[in-house]
């Protein structure tokens, strides 16, 4: 069925059966959520002087919605000058319909690359900081996803990866490649003429597979010259202290999955290739032609042409690999640290990083040796190890290099100085973390790599520190962003959704930017903290929404939205305003008169049970709610979104309590889920084979199945909502879109499942849309099928069930 305007009009009748209790002041509406702003990313200019901030213009504004997030279709840039004491102001006029991002600072801050998405292209500039000025390039830059994509080589010169004109980023192009790619292909095969079929292979049957080649360039502002250093598949530089050298990572040639037991979330490939370019006689330098390099560590020495990376063999896994020291001027490699074990770190996507920097002319690294029971930092430019942080009484939680040659630890909240030859010395500093400023255009590495810094700043209980113990108070749960000669730049955000750049100067706050002010004026409900205890002890917080209006003795509808593997301990993103946050937005079911929990529900990936217990969890911070008084025990329902939505579906199949559960993006089948790839493959031969992300999400990502189904059939299955399906007896709302990595099939096959037993079901499926919909009028359909769907299930009370009744029968 189609969504027309009288199944809309249905949203304002679901709107007066349940706002009721919120009647006292206007409540949020699904129309200004469509008009929020944000704020992205902020950067202090290396003279101190501007700050630039990345905004988001009103989410409905965007002149197009094929997108998974849209700070590049709507993206503002500002500028406050901290010198006069301005206010932020627009960098220049945005021009309609086009959004914005910043890059990299030229040397001395007068200048700054921005780039320009408008009507399919993205563009390249240098804006001038104080006039706005924006001198447009004949060339895009791509986009950092893991360092760097541009690096100024003086204050008239950089190199960058460069896209050709009118080309997009690739997370821009892939996302939506089918839908300008199908319609072509759909009409080929209706005249008969063009063949419309795409080939991909694996072992004997692979394909020459092409590789979306990038220009390296050295582009000189003065004459307009561009020089082209190098092609390859680069998707990342380092430029060495010199500005001689510059290291870059490219994908080269195709690689088979390791040979584990489970696949990683965004193992590569492809192998990542390094390249080393002279830029004063264009001699390029391939090391290891057979190796893979990781993307961190990747730094070159302090004050010396020397860099340090990891490689390892293609196609082996990182284990057989080593830290490696390479000087381009000798054409030298070495490879050091040998009788370490590098502690390898994969985040939460599976991106393979090795902790290791330089303490002065040594190269240093985070790992063990044989027999050590933790892992410290070791001098691994010696010919045997030596342990630098022994000493302290745990494991470093973070490091700073201070200068060449000086280290600061954090260690169980206090602070060490540790020489290069490894006497640490404690201080009576307290911090729990270093202040790393915020940057535009910057990639994983760089918000993961050890912090150096002239002189680091602490984040400590009372606000920022430096190590000479002066210290900046900042307002309550305010986020430092960098500090200046004048005083510290931070970023606040209300609950309610206003979120604000400020800074403190003399002990005085004032604003910089502030958007959606008008949101604090809404009554957005209040906030009650529920506390129970994990089976292993520890002590928990999940929190409830309440309504506006609502009032002790008052038991609304509950919906909760659980989301396995996330238990804040602080105001839950869930419950705040922001443009990726709006199905299931919390506030907005508040406003219609739910109550809304977010349940803490911490897991471990290590058991490789997903499903586990997880209904006995959510219903027990239910239980823990009811027992306040502050929801109705006989109207409970559930919305999950991805994982959530999976949450969501093995709740449906272990307990009857639900009336009403809406599944969103949610695997059912993870045996197909692991089989499918994302959409944007169908259209992708010329991209090569699969990606190893679906791959790995179910066997060490969320799901954590611990390898692929072969292994462990039995493993899949008792963890796929699908094959218990029979057990489900709740209404269940399915919510999917054509375009997302989590298959439509998935929803598909739990309808198909539902319907064949003819249970109440409902398939709602969004064309075009991916993971998080973001078409205006698909949110208003989402709202106008959801909100009268659940105040049809939930508006009478139902007798309460026996205890034995709670779960279906086995």
């Amino acid at each position: 069925m189609i969504i027309t305007a009288k199944r809309l009009g249905r949203l304002a009748a679901a709107w007066l059966i349940l706002a009721a209790t919120a009647a006292q002041s206007e409540p949020l509406s699904l129309d200004r959520l469509l008009k929020l702003e944000d704020l992205g990313s902020t950067a202090l200019s290396p003279d101190g002087r501007r700050l630039v901030i990345e905004t988001q213009a009103p989410f409905d504004q965007a002149a197009r919605f094929d997108f998974d997030t849209p700070d590049a279709r709507i993206g503002r840039l500002m500028v406050a000058d901290l010198a006069t004491g301005e206010s932020a102001r627009p960098l220049f006029a945005a021009e309609p319909g086009a959004g914005y991002r910043a890059g990299p600072f030229s040397p001395s801050g007068r200048q700054i690359v921005v780039s320009r998405w408008k009507a399919g292209r993205w563009d390249a500039g240098i804006a001038d900081l104080e006039s706005g000025a924006v001198r447009w390039l004949p060339f895009g830059v791509d986009q950092p996803a893991y360092g760097r994509s541009l690096q100024w080589v003086s204050e008239t010169a950089f190199v960058a990866i460069a896209l050709e004109p009118g080309e997009l980023p690739v997370d821009q192009k892939l996302n939506s490649q089918n839908r300008e790619r199908l319609p072509a292909l759909w009409a080929r095969q209706a005249e008969g003429r063009i063949a419309s079929a795409s080939v991909m292979g694996s072992g004997r049957a692979r394909l020459p597979e092409p590789r979306q080649d990038r220009r390296l360039l050295r582009f000189d502002l003065a004459t307009g010259t561009q020089t082209v250093l190098a092609t390859g598949g680069f998707f990342d530089l380092e430029l060495s202290p010199s500005r001689r050298y510059l290291a870059v990572l490219g994908e080269a040639e195709r690689v088979g999955l390791a040979d584990v037991p489970a696949v990683r979330m965004m193992a590569p490939s492809r192998r990542r290739a390094l390249t080393i370019v002279d830029l004063r006689t264009g001699a390029v330098q391939t090391p290891c032609p057979r190796c893979t390099t990781l993307i961190e560590p990747l730094v070159w020495a302090p004050g010396a042409d020397r860099l340090l990376v990891f490689q390892h063999p293609v196609n082996k896994p990182e284990a057989t690999g080593a830290l490696t020291v390479i000087d381009p001027s000798r054409e030298a490699v070495q490879k050091v640290g040998a009788a370490l074990i590098p502690d390898f770190d994969y985040g939460s996507e599976g991106v393979a990083r090795v902790r290791a920097d330089w303490l002065g002319p040594r190269p240093i690294a985070l790992g063990k040796v044989a027999g050590a029971s933790r892992g410290d930092w070791y001098d691994v430019g010696r010919d045997k190890p030596i342990n630098l942080t022994s000493a302290l009484p745990s494991r470093p939680d973070s490091i700073a290099i201070v200068g060449h040659a000086a280290m600061l630890a954090l260690a169980q909240g206090r602070v060490w100085r540790i020489g290069v030859s490894g006497r640490a010395t404690q201080t009576d500093l307290r911090a729990s973390a270093w202040l790393r400023p915020s940057a535009v255009a910057a990639g994983i590495r760089q918000r993961s790599a050890v912090l150096r810094a002239k002189s680091p700043w602490l984040l400590t209980d009372s606000g920022i520190g430096d190590l000479a113990g002066h210290l900046v108070r900042l307002p309550p749960d305010a986020k430092p962003l960098a500090v200046t000669r004048l005083g510290a730049v931070f970023e606040s955000r209300a609950p309610s959704g206003v979120a604000t750049i400020g800074i403190v100067e003399q002990g005085r706050q004032r604003a910089l930017i502030t958007v959606n002010a008008d949101l604090a004026k809404l009554d957005q409900g209040v906030v009650r903290v529920i506390e129970s205890r994990a089976a292993n002890g520890q002590m928990l917080k999940s929190w409830v929404l309440l309504p506006p209006a609502w009032r002790p003795g008052q038991k609304p509808p509950l919906i909760v939205v659980p989301y396995p593997g996330s238990a804040p301990q602080t105001f839950p993103y869930r419950f705040t305003l922001r443009t990726n946050n709006l199905t299931p937005s919390a506030p907005l079911l508040a406003a219609q008169g739910y109550a809304v929990l977010v349940p803490a529900l911490p897991r471990d990936r290590s058991r490789g049970e997903p499903g586990e217990g997880l209904a006995d969890e959510i219903l027990a911070v239910v239980d823990a709610v009811l027992a306040q008084g502050l929801a109705d025990p006989d109207r409970l329902a559930l919305w999950g979104h991805s994982f959530g939505g999976y949450a969501a579906l093995v709740t449906a199949t272990h307990t009857h309590r639900f009336k009403a559960i809406i599944a969103q993006a949610a695997p059912s089948d993870f045996v197909a889920n692991w089989a499918s790839t994302d959409p944007y493959m169908l259209t992708a031969s010329d991209g090569g084979g699969p990606t190893p992300n679906q791959m790995g999400f179910n066997e060490t990502g969320q799901g954590g199945l611990k390898g692929p189904p072969w292994r462990d059939p039995e493993r899949y299955r008792r963890n796929s909502p699908l094959f218990q399906a029979d057990r489900v007896t709740t209404p269940i709302m399915l919510i999917h879109g054509d375009q997302d990595y989590v298959a439509l099939a998935q929803g598909q096959a739990m309808f198909n499942a539902l319907y064949r037993q003819n249970k109440d079901a409902t398939l709602l499926t969004l064309f075009g849309e991916r993971h998080l919909p973001a078409s205006p009028a698909n949110l208003r359909a989402i709202y106008a099928e959801v909100l009268p769907w659940l105040a049809d299930r939930l508006e009478a009370p139902s007798t309460p069930a026996a205890a034995e009744g709670d779960r279906p029968s086995q």
